[in-house]
């Protein structure tokens, strides 16, 4: 009878972390169902991309490529500024162009791994202040609202379409970060490292 009741137990445990990690897919399923809609804009072939800082993010990624492709500094974008050479690294943080080289791997192209990673971008946004939000409010509806919002606010779209400040628009990712990290400091939780991830990324613009 007690070996019976301790596998009771056990299962009952179990069936609860089921539950709770269903309900946890279905709340990340409607941030990534908006973020699919948030990006479709993106598949169009003609879309604009090069608005404001763009074509500078896809020209730096493309001219870094070029200087590992020759086994040189890719640091040094020697091809820029009429051949004189321009170290972009020493302004802007050299996250988003590895990200862009990564995605070109996948998509093929340069234009199109940068539209990929303005998706990731705003996915994972979505997903932090969604994780953030839910640990604040022992809510998840609360956060996936909060997520879904905070993927639409105005200045965030305007960062992905119009502006292309790609590395503003990547910390988006991180702020979240830092807040729940900051949480779970004051509540003596672990975890609280996290928020040195994301005041070290905010902090540098990616």
């Amino acid at each position: 009878m007690k070996n019976t009741f301790i596998y009771d137990s056990i299962s009952i445990k179990k069936r609860k972390k089921m539950k709770e990690k269903l309900k946890n897919r279905k709340h990340l399923l409607i941030i990534l169902i908006a973020s699919i809609i948030i990006s479709l804009p993106l598949l169009k072939s003609n879309i604009d991309i090069y608005f404001d800082d763009g074509i500078q993010h896809i020209g730096r990624a493309y001219e870094t490529y070029l200087e590992i492709q020759n086994n040189d500094n890719p640091k040094i974008l020697s091809n820029l500024t009429n051949g004189f050479g321009y170290s972009w690294d020493l302004f802007y943080g050299p996250l988003s162009t590895t990200l862009i080289l990564i995605a070109r791997l996948i998509t093929g192209t340069f234009i199109n791994g940068y539209k990929l990673v303005l998706f990731i971008g705003i996915l994972l946004s979505g997903i932090t202040m969604y994780k953030f939000v839910s640990k604040l409010t022992e809510n998840k509806i609360t956060g996936t609202l909060a997520g879904v919002l905070y993927m639409t606010m105005p200045y965030h779209l305007n960062d992905m379409y119009i502006r292309n400040a790609l590395g503003e628009f990547l910390s988006y990712i991180f702020i979240p970060l830092v807040f729940l990290g900051m949480y779970k400091l004051f509540n003596k939780e672990k975890g609280e490292w996290i928020i040195s991830i994301g005041a070290i990324r905010t902090n540098n613009y990616t």
